[in-house]
């Protein structure tokens, strides 16, 4: 059972489900871990790291699995519309919900980074999203995947109109797809995409994790084989995408994160499709270990996992920096691993004030849209 904490603010809680919350969570856990190493240990490119460490030095394949879940949970109510189970979503209605589930926290981070010294003509284009890359930094090292999320959200109601508006509206849709594959596999997959947002982490460029977790709750309403499957499959399934996974991230690290956008970007598209594969094993019944990656603290860790992602890298700079800067062998001090620690007490500390009193009030005024 979720109960009816972690309900809350959830515009349907009907269809909340356990396995997504902790998606988030571990989502959340690895964007945090990739960045607490950064900033303690550095980056580059590494050769020889152990499979649960690619984990940790590719962790920004969880913003990967938050775009996955994005696509999977925001277009169901336009799938199940064209299984004849609802009416078509109101699109006035979602955009308010989408509107009050980010732009209250967000706004809220850019004033901050406004107070705490940054130039206005560097800080306020963040409000009309923007890309500012490292311009604002600390600060502002997350916000370019709101950017992403952003246009994902303005694109699915006009893709959901055009799948319900007759073959016409599914022919147009489809043109729209076979022309955006064709561009994507010249300019991201073929080319040279190491430079500029749009062929690294626009939605033109990052469109394929959206799209299978379309596929993944396309397939979560239409397959009952998940359902059917006994226990040792769905263990077998998950073990074998979590290893996937790792050697995937192992070879990400070794080419190092630059190279690996420039020359391996679709390297972003397989991880996405592992996740949406993970997904689907974890909503399908419960299995042996299940109880490691579906539990009720990693769900309150995904129920704060927004006021997580906008507070983390700037508590884990100020915290870290200062320390590595005084000493000389900072790295191999058990002060690397102490700091860390401290952040993510922190940010946890500081994401559960702000969930409730930033985010909560707004989810619950966002529940009584209609639906």
């Amino acid at each position: 059972s979720s109960g009816p904490g972690l309900r809350a603010g959830v515009r349907r809680p009907e269809d909340y489900q356990l396995e997504l919350e902790c998606l988030r969570g571990w989502a959340i856990s690895l964007v945090f871990l990739f960045h607490a190493w950064g900033i303690s240990f550095g980056g580059g490119a590494s050769e020889r790291i152990p499979p649960w460490l690619a984990f940790v030095v590719a962790g920004n394949t969880g913003v990967t699995l938050f775009f996955v879940l994005s696509g999977f949970l925001l277009s169901r109510p336009w799938l199940r519309h064209l299984q004849g189970k609802r009416p078509p979503p109101d699109i006035r209605n979602y955009l308010v919900a989408r509107a009050l589930r980010i732009l209250p926290l967000y706004y809220l981070a850019v004033a901050v980074a406004m107070l705490a010294g940054g130039e206005p003509g560097d800080v306020l284009p963040a409000l009309w999203f923007r890309f500012l890359g490292f311009e604002v930094f600390p600060w502002g090292v997350v916000w370019w995947t709101l950017i992403t999320e952003v246009q994902f959200y303005l694109a699915l109601p006009l893709a959901g109109w055009l799948a319900c508006h007759g073959p016409g509206g599914r022919r147009l849709l489809l043109a729209l797809l076979v022309a955006w594959l064709v561009a994507y596999a010249l300019l991201v997959v073929a080319g040279d995409s190491g430079k500029g947002f749009l062929l690294t982490k626009s939605l033109f460029a990052r469109l394929p994790a959206f799209l299978l977790g379309i596929a993944a709750a396309w397939l979560s309403l239409h397959s009952t084989w998940l359902a059917r499957a006994p226990a040792w499959q769905r263990l077998v399934g998950t073990l074998l995408c979590l290893g996937l996974l790792a050697f995937l991230l192992q070879a990400v690290v070794a080419l190092g994160d630059p190279a690996a956008e420039q020359r391996w970007h679709l390297h972003h598209t397989l991880e996405a499709a592992l996740w949406a594969a993970l997904l689907l094993l974890l909503l399908g019944g419960a299995f042996p270990g299940r109880v490691l990656l579906v539990n009720r603290p990693l769900a309150w860790v995904g129920k704060l996992s927004y006021s997580i992602y906008l507070n983390h890298v700037p508590i884990l700079f100020y915290l870290i920096f200062p320390a590595k800067a005084g000493m000389e062998n900072y790295a191999g001090s058990p002060a690397a691993w102490a700091w860390p620690l401290i952040g993510a007490a922190l940010s946890l500390a500081l994401a559960a004030v702000t969930w409730r009193l930033v985010e909560l009030p707004f989810l619950n005024l966002k529940g009584r849209l209609a639906r």
